[in-house]
């Protein structure tokens, strides 16, 4: 009975299973059909998918498929330049679709300032870089991931210092002493930088490149503008993303030098008298060891203290971001954080950051909607670095001890003990990396950013937006030497000093606008709006010597016996402006663009406190005339063309006033403060001005498969301010003056295609190259020229950069290198004496000695047959001649994969590092390894001069190098897990990725990296002297969405 009761349960459960096969069977269903666009024409390879799913077809040559599903489901239809379309699927296995265009790429919104505008209407010149092309770049500042990405955007790195500074530019340099940076608006409102900002807030960044474009923001715009959109929030559950990674950090290069053989043998050639005995010897010492070196060839195959090795150690940085947004359709938040931290590759030296975010939008009541958003970010920095002279004390300090000195003695003491024994006393002798370590340098800032609007909805397209922002910016820069250090050594004894900054900016801005379409073809929009903004700084500087004891460093300065100094100061300047735009758009083929804005700033006299700027472009869209309706392969076909001036306000403060310095004297017994004046006021001083005219193309075909715009573009920048030289009998050498002018042109291209585009496999490519010419047309009356000074060494004090007029700013100047003196050039007289042949020129007086073979030669640039002052010219430009990038996106099935090249033509170094590091003559000093190549009696280089063979601290073209270079700045690659798994665990999403930076780089510079800065001043760029070398970086990450 038991066995029949089992066998009916399992003939039961057998049919169960044949009627559920026959259910599923009779559920499925094999959809086919055809896909049309909005011509009624079919779609080859438009792409049908199951949602959620990554099962798909492609239409075939005629636009048919053919996909199973089960009924129930939904198929999603798409094909590029179009809108999806979803359609479920019931009884009908027949689905026919017609997609319709989807406009995105032309109706993106650009944001404009105090609005925004669909990138269809755009008149001006506008470039934007999404959220997708800054997130790979994992750094502490987003500056790093602009470089090669907009064109006519040029980003360079100061050095590779760990949350180091950018120079950034827009179209050239537009000043001489003023700020050459360009505005920064977050959310709208105006921030000093964008360091205190997570890559991961933002959303999108918008470049106003042209005055047509940027003049809404008047005094302001002269170098461009930078807008900022960071993520909201979104209707809908709470929706939480993590990303978090670790790099490994590499030095990219290492400079070489002489080795510990090279190395000994160039000491020998310097002063054999002095090293003869101490790096080799014959025989036994005293205790009856024999000489660990009998002889120089001892040292051959001798590793020595690599310096490099020692100071350059392999680090790790990480980076966490975490976000919470989600909302219902009348309140969205969005909440972040983000860390970053990283351990720089000199010793000492770490950068970490940290930033919290609180963006909320509440729409109160149909009428009325309230935004609001708080930023938090705190920065610490410590370590000297390699400025000044340490870079160049790890490159030039001892390879090797010798005799008396072991290797580990020269490694482990503060100063080199050979010091003693020959009887010198340098300072420069201390050893780099404990000096680095016995200096206690920390520099925190907190940064608050805060900023709230409210827009009323007054009436149908009419709408009312009043906002506040206010921010705080809080700095402490401590630098403490204690005993063991350099500085301390060389008579102070410990000593220290601490500065506190602080800033403060708060700003008002009222705007109503107004948007009305006429007859489906008229379209207008009118902005009217008033600012006010208000901008403090202060500093307090505190710095004692002689302290007693190393332990409380500067944080308690009364410590020191001599309080050495204690400087303060404050300054503020405010700033009123009026501003309106009106913007027509006829049946989307005819746009006109104006707008004029008025400031007055407090920084300048009451006779020129207020600067106009207009603006006026234009554009016609081609592609939307009748005459062009069959020829659907076009889709953007728009002339532009503007012409605007803007101004620049980004000077130092009360330069319309009279100063005062003080003098502290002596008198009867007491000491009194004198006020001597310092400055001789100008109220004449008004705003540095700059005119632009933009003329522009943009291009769309194939449903935008193929975008191209092209730029050209001739800005002129007046009104400069430069010192004008002025009689003695005034008092005063120079006096401010609006007296310069700046030419800058060029042209622009910017291409973006996708080129493959299916279920599988998707491949698009952004390319952008700029060409920038940049003159200086006009200096003080009676000026052709301004020379400059690096002043880089103390002993290097010659002029070494020149502005000349006709000329680009930013040249190196000094003497043409001509090769090196050789025997044949002389005569040999009866008494043994050389003496330079006829014609040859002669560098005697201007070098102290007279020449002889092995010395280096200049170009006689005057023709007098002698080499002087006068000689020097022109030996290089720091601005390249075109620039940019070019960036590579694959999708394969759920693996992502990206690169990006970025490269710099015609650009000239300044390697002052190179310069400094080769001085031969300097005896316990190694050099860069090209010496070894250097001119001897039996080598006639005409490359490197003999060990004495030039003239000390010349600056001369030999130091000038191509910076042109060729970088592999990223490489990604990332794999998402399919959602089909992914949900198992409750994650929506779930990505691995591995990338690298500056992982390949092409150039002939010589130095670490040919991208560097280290001189905060347009007339001095592509200075290389004491720069942070640059790292390769490799990254591992996990991405995950809730």
């Amino acid at each position: 009975m038991k066995t029949f009761s089992n066998m009916r349960s399992l003939m039961t459960a057998l049919l169960c299973v044949l009627l559920s096969f026959s259910a599923i069977a009779q559920n499925r269903i094999t959809v086919t059909g055809v896909i049309y666009d909005e011509n009624g024409d079919p779609m080859p390879g438009a792409g049908v998918l199951i949602e959620g799913t990554t099962k798909g077809a492609v239409a075939d040559v005629d636009g048919k498929y053919s996909i199973e599903t089960a009924k129930g489901t939904a198929l999603v239809y798409n094909f590029i330049g179009y809108k999806d379309q979803v359609v479920t699927v019931r009884e009908k296995s027949v689905i026919n679709v017609t997609l319709e265009p989807d406009r995105t790429v032309l109706d993106e919104v650009v944001v404009v300032g105090y609005g925004t505008m669909k990138k269809s209407d755009l008149t001006g010149s506008v470039s934007s870089v999404s959220s997708k092309a800054l997130e790979v770049f994992k750094t502490g500042t987003v500056m790093e991931a602009l470089g090669g990405q907009v064109a006519g955007v040029n980003v360079v790195s100061a050095d590779g210092t760990p949350g180091g500074s950018f120079d950034i530019k827009i179209r050239g340099i537009g000043t001489v002493n003023g700020d050459s940076s360009p505005l920064y608006i977050v959310d709208g409102f105006e921030v000093e930088s964008l360091s205190f900002l997570a890559s991961q807030d933002i959303l999108k960044m918008d470049f106003l490149k042209d005055a047509s474009a940027s003049a809404i923001y008047g005094a302001r715009a002269a170098n461009g503008v930078v807008l900022v959109t960071t993520k909201s929030g979104r209707n809908g559950r709470p929706e939480v993303t993590y990303n978090g990674s670790a790099s490994y950090r590499v030095l990219s290069k290492q400079l070489e030098v002489l080795d510990p053989y090279e190395f000994v043998k160039l000491q020998l050639e310097l002063n054999p008298n002095r090293y003869g005995t101490r790096y080799f010897n014959v025989g036994e010492d005293s205790k009856g060891q024999p000489y660990k070196y009998q002889s120089m060839d001892d040292y051959l195959g001798v590793t020595g203290v690599r310096w490099q090795d020692e100071a350059f150690r392999p680090t790790w940085s990480q980076n966490h971001d975490i976000s919470v947004r989600g909302g219902t359709k009348d309140s969205q938040y969005n909440i972040s954080f983000s860390h970053f931290d990283e351990d720089g590759l000199f010793k000492a030296n770490t950068f970490k950051k940290n930033t919290a975010r609180i963006k909320f939008t509440q729409n109160i009541f149909k009428w009325l909607k309230f935004d609001a958003s708080v930023n938090y970010t705190n920065r610490k920095t410590t370590g000297i670095g390699t400025g000044g002279s340490t870079l160049s004390n790890i490159l030039q300090y001892r390879p090797v001890g010798g005799l008396y000195t072991s290797d580990y003695q020269l490694r482990y003491n503060a100063v080199d003990p050979m010091l003693e024994e020959v009887g010198l006393s340098n300072t420069n002798y201390f050893n780099p990396i404990l000096n680095s370590e016995t200096v206690d340098q920390v520099t925190r800032i907190d940064q608050w950013f805060a900023n709230g609007s409210l827009t009323f909805n007054l009436a149908k397209g009419l709408t009312f937006k009043t906002s506040a922002s206010y921010s705080t910016d809080f700095r402490r820069s401590d630098t403490f030497y204690s005993d063991e250090s350099a500085n301390a050594s060389r008579g102070s004894g410990a000593y220290g000093g601490s500065n506190y900054y602080r800033g403060l900016k708060w700003s008002n801005s009222n705007v109503l606008t107004y948007a009305k379409t006429f007859d489906k073809k008229h379209v207008t929009n009118f902005t009217l709006g008033h600012e006010t903004t208000y901008n403090m700084t202060e500093n307090l500087y505190g710095e004692s010597k002689e302290f007693p004891l190393d332990n409380l460093g500067v944080d308690n300065l009364g410590l020191g016996a001599v309080p050495s100094s204690v400087t303060s100061n404050k300054s503020d300047s405010r700033r009123l402006s009026f501003f309106a735009r009106a913007f027509y758009n006829y049946d989307e083929r005819y746009m006109i663009t104006a707008t004029v804005r008025a400031d007055a700033s407090t920084v300048f006299s009451a006779s020129n406190k207020w600067g106009f700027f207009p603006s006026f472009a234009a554009a016609w869209n081609i592609a939307n005339e009748p005459f062009l309706k069959d020829a659907q392969w076009i889709d953007n076909l728009k002339l532009r063309a503007g012409w605007g001036t803007v101004g620049n306000d980004r000077i130092s403060n009360y330069l319309s006033l009279d100063l005062y310095t003080s003098l502290k004297y002596g008198v009867g017994g007491k000491q009194v403060t004198v006020l001597q004046p310092s400055q001789l006021s100008n109220k004449d001083l008004k705003w540095e001005g700059s005119t632009t005219t933009n003329l522009g193309l943009d291009l769309g075909f194939f449903k935008s498969r193929l975008n191209v715009t092209l730029d050209a573009f001739l800005k002129d920048s007046k009104d400069l301010l430069l010192a004008q030289n002025l009689a003695y009998v005034t008092g005063f050498g120079s006096q401010w003056q609006n007296v310069g002018k700046v030419r800058n042109k060029g042209i622009e291209l910017t291409v973006n295609s996708v080129n493959f585009n299916n279920k599988n496999f998707f491949w698009s490519t952004d390319f952008n190259i700029s060409f920038i010419k940049n003159t200086l047309m006009a200096l003080q009356d009676g000026t052709d020229y301004i020379l400059s000074r690096s002043g880089f060494n103390s002993n290097f004090s010659s002029y070494d950069y020149i502005a000349m007029v006709g000329e680009a700013i930013g040249n190196m100047y000094g003497y043409v290198f001509d090769g090196i003196y050789q025997s044949d050039d002389f005569n040999v007289h009866a008494d043994g004496t050389m003496h330079l042949k006829p014609g040859i020129v002669d560098i005697s007086e201007h070098a102290g000695e007279a020449v002889k073979p092995g010395f280096v030669k200049y170009k006689d640039i005057d023709g007098d047959g002698i080499i002087t002052t006068e000689d020097r010219q022109i030996i290089g430009n720091g601005q390249p001649d075109w620039f940019g990038g070019i960036t590579n996106s694959f999708q394969f099935y759920g693996v992502d994969f990206s690169f990006m090249f970025q490269y710099s033509v015609g650009n000239d170094v300044y390697n002052a590092q190179r310069m400094f590091s080769t001085q031969s003559r300097l005896e316990m000093q190694n050099n860069l390894a090209e010496v070894k190549d250097r001119w001897t009696a039996t080598n006639a280089s005409n490359l490197v001069p003999s060990a004495k063979g030039y003239v000390a601290y010349d600056v001369y073209s030999r130091f000038i190098e191509d910076g042109s270079f060729l970088r592999l700045k990223n490489i990604t690659l990332g794999y998402t897990i399919p959602e089909r798994l992914t949900r198992k665990i409750y994650v929506n999403k779930l990505r691995i990725y591995a990338s690298a930076n500056n992982l390949f780089l092409l150039t002939k510079y010589s130095g670490f990296d040919p991208e560097v800065n280290m001189k905060s001043s347009n007339l001095m760029p592509s200075f290389d002297f004491g720069a942070y070398p640059k790292s390769k970086t490799f990254t591992f990450g996990v991405e995950l969405n809730f």
